[in-house]
């Protein structure tokens, strides 16, 4: 079902220490291929889509690039993720801020005869 070697030349073209730019790539052919499929099987394969989903994060950004990089970890495949890229991603966490709700009053009407 899925396109197994597509990822996996992009992948092998990239050096052994993966950057973000490296992982939005790799998430993006990754999603071509997925929105094709759950187009066709007219539903959201997120989750079964592939082997790789077995080893998803989904609070992480990227998670497809994530999990299939860890799939080919564990295949032996000598590939990592930049720290830096997930220091990033934490900092980004802490400094998030919450907007401020907005207070809504709904006035109440009496009737009077």
């Amino acid at each position: 079902m899925w396109n197994s070697q597509a990822p996996l030349q992009l992948l092998l073209s990239m050096p052994n220490t993966l950057s973000k730019e490296n992982l939005i790539n790799l998430q993006a052919v990754i999603d071509v291929d997925k929105i094709i499929n759950s187009q066709r099987l007219k539903r959201d394969l997120c989750g079964e889509y592939a082997p790789f989903c077995d080893f998803c994060d989904k609070s992480l950004q990227y998670p497809c690039a994530h999990a299939y990089v860890k799939m080919k970890q564990s295949e032996g495949l000598d590939v990592e993720i930049d720290k830096a890229v997930f220091e990033k991603a934490v900092v980004k966490e802490e400094h998030k801020e919450e907007k401020p709700r907005k207070l809504i009053r709904i006035a109440h009407l009496k009737r009077t005869k």
